[in-house]
């Protein structure tokens, strides 16, 4: 009781120390040189508001931790707030960067204040504490509902017992108080995998085994929820539908039986039943479309449809764009605008609402927007900014997207009374709650500019393997194959990029088909006239039959000319026999190099050297020029001969006249 002698001395303690901090705070002062190693945390555990009315409390429960290197005395964590109401996402990143200016500590009270230690007292490095503040929602000046407000604290310390104070540590977050109109949310569950498979029925590796019994497996449970929304990869599907038949897998120089066939039957079986009105589909692969338009690459999404058109049961979805890191630029929202999708996912919008339309289509899914440096903050305060972020959307909506089982367990932490479950279906049939669509300038991550080279050149691969093999089924994979190499699962994934480029490579690549058609020739070839016929020998190890020209170029064409040969067409293991005709112009040695090529003229073989020696050009040519001379002097002495009878005759004349 505070009558007694000890009740007295409490309270007349507990005047003293809020004199002290009364005293103290006047003396704060900028962070002194000496005092920059100061560093004092204060970690949250518990954040509770009983309710949305004044007298109604916002307590606070966390651990105050010396975390720097030298001693700190004095150490006092006191309450701060800001009574601005914050009402829009541009706001709330504003507060996020705890702007100078913004907000201010309260009064001194015994609710609003702890003492860790006095000034004469040192808080070594390492030493921590549990404390607890509160204060009603009008103390700290939060007075209106369906807003949300700064709050936090600041911890006070000085390096030495000199009472020069610092601010040594912050806790900063948000308080929102829901007002009587539910928020709708739309937790899209997506369903992709990083690529494995090549082509029909051969795969890089067996890890999507493992992804598909167990986060892939958790991911569709959470799918099957009601109320939940799911966009499932074409590509993944594909995946698993080839995996659910028997498939083998890349095992060094070889194959081996793939281990997945069961797994994927049942997560199969489970996929189809979903509901299909919460569903949608992404573009194939998921491709890099914010690389693909900075390398201006007009077939990227053109390619994702037509590998997607091979995977059925997908085709009535809509259509939804997942950029990289959920980043969408309005320069890629441009370059989409032809994509026939039904909408893009953007955390980069600047107005929250769930479903947002401007003049052009497609629409943008603004999914939960996060306030800088968010990612890292202790999971309560991650909490309190999911709760922000979904206050402010109000009746508009919110759009999460989960991936990862960790997106899984923080919807479900970040799911309250005041919210409501919306589908995905339902949330495309509803009203655009913002009519005007604006980006950030956030950057987003893209595939490096080596890894486009690799690509392109993949694809110049692909398009000199269809010339070469016409009626390979490859062809028809093409589209797929290539697609899946511009997956943004291989943005900051080199090695597993390098693994897939290296095993489409094996099967289409220029190198490893060269090793399998060879050219075989004489090493030397004797020209006895100005055109010859010599042959050459072409041998397909390859498993597809093709069609295939030999071409030759001289070091010497203005000597010795070689037009390619006739087109050929090799069955699988089988060797054909071509003529190459070369064209002499003068006698002497030619080195010719020879090689196999596609009807289109892309290289197939290395080259083959042949040394053409050209030896009886000039015994030719003298035979003509004797002929030559001996028809020119024949007619010369006939003319004469002829002109003297002229003559001769008319002189007869002349003398009988």
């Amino acid at each position: 009781m505070i009558g007694t002698t000890n009740g007295r001395r409490r309270v007349f303690a507990l005047l003293l120390s809020w004199g002290a901090a009364v005293g103290l705070l006047s003396l704060v002062n900028p962070v002194p040189a000496h005092a920059a190693t100061l560093q004092v945390s204060f970690t949250v555990t518990s954040l509770a508001v009983s309710g949305v009315k004044p007298k109604d409390q916002v307590t606070v429960q966390g651990t105050i931790t010396n975390t720097g290197d030298t001693p700190a005395y004095g150490v006092q964590v006191l309450l701060w707030s800001s009574r601005d109401a914050i009402r829009d996402l541009a706001t709330l990143r504003q507060a996020g960067t705890n702007a100078t200016g913004w907000g201010a500590r309260l009064a001194i009270d015994s609710d609003h204040y702890a003492v860790i230690s006095t000034s004469a007292v040192a808080f070594a490095p390492g030493a921590s504490r549990q404390i607890e503040l509160r204060a009603t929602l009008a103390d700290l000046g939060f007075t209106s509902t369906g807003a949300v407000y700064a709050f936090g604290a600041d911890v006070i310390a000085s390096a030495d017992a000199s009472g020069n104070y610092a601010t040594v540590g912050q806790l900063r977050t948000f308080v929102p108080l829901p007002g009587k109109t539910p928020v709708p949310i739309t937790s899209v569950v997506l369903l992709r995998a990083t690529p494995t498979k090549l082509v029909d029925n051969l795969f890089r590796d067996d890890s999507l085994t493992t992804e598909l019994s167990e986060r892939l497996e958790n991911l569709l449970t959470a799918a099957d929820r009601p109320g939940m929304g799911w966009l499932i990869d074409p590509a993944l599907l594909d995946e698993v539908r080839d995996m659910s038949d028997g498939y083998q897998v890349k095992d060094g120089a070889g194959t081996r039986p793939g281990t997945g066939q069961d797994v994927a039957t049942a997560w199969l079986a489970r996929f189809e039943k979903l509901d299909r009105h919460a569903g949608a589909r992404t573009l194939f692969a998921n491709p890099d479309v914010n690389a693909g338009r900075i390398a201006k690459d007009e077939e990227l999404v053109h390619r994702a449809g037509a590998a997607a058109e091979t995977v059925t049961g997908v085709e009535d979805l809509p259509l939804v764009v997942v950029p990289a890191g959920n980043i969408l630029p309005a320069a890629t929202y441009d370059y989409l605008s032809d994509s026939g999708a039904e909408a893009i996912i953007a955390a980069n919008a600047t107005a929250a609402g769930a479903l947002q339309a401007g003049d052009a289509e497609p629409r943008v899914l603004a999914t939960a927007a996060e306030v800088p440096g968010a990612a890292q903050t202790p999971a309560i305060e991650r909490h309190q900014l999911a709760f922000a972020t979904a206050l402010i959307a109000g009746a508009k909506g919110q759009v999460r997207l989960l991936d990862r089982l960790e997106d899984l367990a923080e919807d479900q932490a970040t799911t309250t009374g005041w919210m409501v479950r919306r589908d995905l279906g339902s949330l495309f049939a509803s009203t655009p709650g913002v009519t005007h669509v604006a980006l950030g300038a956030d950057k987003p991550p893209r595939l490096g500019a080596g890894q486009l080279e690799a690509i392109k050149r993949l694809t110049g691969e692909f398009t000199a393997y269809g010339d070469l093999v016409p009626e390979s089924a490859l062809i028809d994979q093409a589209d797929a194959a290539i697609t899946r190499t511009t997956s943004t699962a291989w943005i900051g994934n080199s090695t597993g990029f390098d693994a897939q480029l290296d095993g489409l490579a094996a099967i289409v690549g220029g190198p490893e088909v060269g090793r399998s058609v060879t050219l075989d020739a004489s090493h030397r070839f004797l020209m006895s006239s100005r055109t010859n016929q010599f042959p050459v020998t072409v041998t397909n190890n390859l498993a597809e039959q093709i069609r295939v020209q030999v071409v030759v170029r001289t070091d010497n064409p203005q000597r010795l000319t070689v037009p390619p040969s006739d087109l050929v067409t090799v069955a699988p293991g089988q060797s054909v026999t071509v003529n190459i005709r070369p064209e002499a112009a003068s006698n002497g040695l030619v080195i010719a190099r020879a090689y196999v090529a596609t009807a289109d003229g892309h290289r197939v073989s290395p080259d083959t050297s042949i040394t053409v020696e050209i030896t009886d050009l000039g015994v030719v040519a003298w035979i003509i020029v004797g002929v030559s001379g001996i028809v020119l002097v024949g007619a010369t002495a006939w003319r004469i001969r002829q002109v003297r009878r002229r003559t001769a005759a008319a002189q007869t004349s002349e003398q009988d006249a």
